[in-house]
């Protein structure tokens, strides 16, 4: 009679770990590296941060527990901690009755006949971003599309009335708030009372971005003009069972959410789309042909994404390799058991999907891009862009749809090629970015 495996209580230790502070001068110095190595040593590794253990889930099967089959166990973790001081109670870092109540306030804001109306201003926003480029000129791509995307969030927010200086004034605020958030999650707590620059930066630009939010909303809250942006729809939402609007504090906690959230995250998949553009002449070559044969010259609409089909492979895939989403956290309720370990309330879990999505054992040729690869079904639970369960991302296809619009409206007119030899390096921070990304470009033949 087969015998159920015995449940340790903790899972194993990860290799190197050095008295007093651990794993952490490690993690710091190259997160992805020891990421990486992590998933040949099991299937839940504890990775020790000066006193804190993280308990690092590296197999798909058990992650679906955690994101999906036993969700209510956990919260959103430390991570998740260190970033309500920006972000306060919206829906990335709510919890229980609360969060459910917001994402169903939320979710119809991002429905279909909604992502049909925001396509126009995402193309416009799009159209607006490139129409300065000439033949030969050098940009930085990363910087370009960061700039883009906080304009394409802020518009679909927002609506037109927001003037340049207001955006550029955001877009520096979500940067430095995204440089911390990680320093902040892997360093202890006493730190960020310290008058250190970094905290200083950070405190001031989270006063500031709150200022801009208060002062547009306070504006649209006495306004009496409808208006077709997504702000409108927070303003209108009613729950289902009370009756009830979002208070004045839950439309601004989720109006920073979402142009926290938003912005660098598709701001850097398109840059590092643009890239593996570059570097693979023959995938530019199948996008443009696609976008001639179905656009035939004409600007991109919000029906015409289902027939580009080689375009959604080409996202997937960039999604696949280039996961900016590289590291998220969960915390335990109560005592779980995952796998072989028994693991007790207030527990931290971390996980990539960056990493995961790099595991030869799941993806061949994991470091190949490969658009095709995305021709033949894949394992569901190995494939977490925008997480699982009851916490996924509220926006993918809001993000989906943007980076379609984006990619067609640029790759209609531009091909962008590498400017120079070095070596795009990738930057772990609140999102994976690369540290620099010049390209030069080329117009349309």
């Amino acid at each position: 009679m087969p015998t159920t495996p015995a449940v340790s209580h903790l899972p194993p230790t990860a290799r190197g770990r050095l008295p007093v502070i651990g794993h952490a001068l490690q993690f710091v110095r190259g997160p992805l590296n020891v990421l990486q190595d992590l998933r040949g040593q099991g299937d839940i590794v504890t990775l020790q941060v000066g006193r804190l253990p993280i308990h690092v889930v590296n197999s798909p099967q058990l992650l679906h527990r955690v994101l999906v089959t036993d969700a209510g166990s956990y919260t959103k973790g430390r991570m998740y901690d260190k970033t309500r001081p920006v972000v306060g109670n919206g829906i990335a870092t709510s919890e229980g009755a609360f969060h459910h109540r917001q994402r169903r306030l939320i979710m119809p804001a991002f429905h279909r006949p909604r992502l049909r109306g925001y396509s126009e201003a995402m193309r416009e926003q799009a159209e607006a971003a490139i129409a300065s480029w000439l033949p030969g000129q050098r940009i930085a791509v990363d910087r370009a599309m960061h700039t883009m995307s906080v304009g394409t969030t802020v518009r679909t927010l927002f609506g037109t009335g927001i003037d340049n200086r207001t955006i550029a004034e955001i877009d520096s605020c979500v940067g430095v708030f995204l440089k911390q958030v990680i320093v902040r999650t892997m360093t202890p707590n006493l730190v960020e009372s310290l008058p250190l620059p970094g905290t200083r930066k950070f405190e001031a630009a989270r006063k500031r971005l709150k200022a801009i939010v208060d002062t547009i909303l306070d504006e649209r809250l006495r306004a009496t003009q409808e208006r077709d942006d997504l702000l409108s729809l927070l303003i209108a939402a009613r729950d289902e069972e009370s009756g009830e609007p979002l208070s004045r504090q839950q439309l601004h906690d989720e109006v920073v959410t979402m142009i926290v959230a938003g912005a660098d995250s598709t701001a850097y998949t398109l840059s590092w789309l643009l890239y593996e553009l570059g570097r693979n002449p023959a995938v530019d070559a199948r996008l443009h042909h696609e976008l001639d044969t179905v656009l035939n010259g004409r600007p991109v609409t919000f029906d015409d994404l289902p027939r580009l089909a080689y375009t959604q492979r080409l996202i997937q895939e960039t999604l696949r390799l280039h996961s900016v989403s590289w590291i998220q956290m969960r915390r335990t309720i109560t005592p779980v058991t995952l796998g072989d370990a028994r693991l007790p309330a207030g527990a931290e879990i971390l996980f990539s999907a960056t990493t995961m999505h790099r595991d030869p054992g799941l993806y061949p040729h994991p470091l190949r891009f490969d658009p095709d690869r995305w021709l033949s079904p894949h394992q569901r639970e190995a494939f977490q862009p925008f997480s699982a369960g009851p916490r996924k991302c509220p926006g993918d296809h809001f993000s989906l749809t943007q980076l379609a619009i984006d990619i067609a409206t640029i790759a209609a007119r531009w091909r962008l090629v590498p400017a120079g030899r070095r070596r795009v390096r990738e930057v772990p921070a609140a999102v994976l970015r690369p540290d620099h990304l010049p390209m030069v470009v080329r117009a349309r033949s």
